[in-house]
This record gives structure tokens, sequence and C-alpha cells, in this order.
């Protein structure tokens, strides 16, 4: 682990998008099935996310008709996003002076290429896994 470790090297490929309108109940399935924690929000694929859905905003309905509540009804509107070529030292200060969790990797023109979370840059200052022997 180093100081210019890049984002590129530590975040999870890929982005799972829903449109304003999906029904939170299949929100909360992906989410529940998955090893994900949030999903980007955007009007059409290839467009910019308009907003992240994540667990701290699908549990405030716990209890209520996911059927009709939508995707856009309990989005954070803000994104945060960072480039893949920050070190991850800039995306931990860009998490803690933001208050968040999660941020949106993209290349030089914006596309979305995956997710960097706090559990990634916990992971990266851990190093190699621990081996544990049994006698």
């Amino acid at each position: 682990m180093g100081d210019m470790r890049l984002v590129r090297d530590v975040y999870h490929k890929g982005v799972i998008f829903c449109r304003p309108d999906t029904p939170l109940q299949e929100v909360v399935r992906v989410l529940a099935d998955t090893e994900i924690h949030a999903i980007m929000v955007a009007e059409r694929e290839g467009e910019p996310p308009v907003g992240v859905v994540s667990h701290t905003d699908v549990i405030a309905h716990y209890g209520e008709d996911l059927f009709a509540i939508q995707a856009s009804d309990v989005m954070s509107d803000k994104v945060y996003s960072i480039a893949e070529d920050a070190t991850v030292k800039e995306a931990a200060s860009e998490l803690l002076s933001s208050h968040i969790h999660r941020l949106l990797v993209v290349d030089a023109e914006r596309k979305p290429l995956g997710i960097l979370s706090t559990t990634d840059i916990v992971r990266e200052m851990r190093g190699t896994r621990w081996v544990w022997y049994l006698d």
C-alpha cells in the first residue's frame, strides 16, 4: 500500500443502474440479491446518473408498499464521482469531506466505470490477506 495507489487499482468495475420510475421493490430485490449497496439512477442507458439509491435510503421505507414508491422518490440526487486516475488518498479525502460511503468512478469522458466504496479502501489498507494456520 502506498500514497500513490490509484482508484483504478481498487474499485469495483461495473455499475448497476435503474430508471427513476423503477419500483422500490425491484431496487430492494437487486440490493438484497447482490453484493452491492447502492444503485445509480439514470433517465436512459448511457446518460449520466441523476441520483443514487443506497441501503440507507430504502430501509427508511420498511413496512411500506414498495411497489407504490419509485426510485426517484427515495434517491439522493447528489452523485459524487472521482476519476479513475485519482489517488486512493484523494478518494478517501472526498468520502470523508462529503460524509458519503461510495463514489462513482468515471473515465476522462465522465463515463461511469464502477464504484469505489469505503470497504474497497479498507481492503486496500489491509494489504495481503491473513493466512491462519491450525495445528
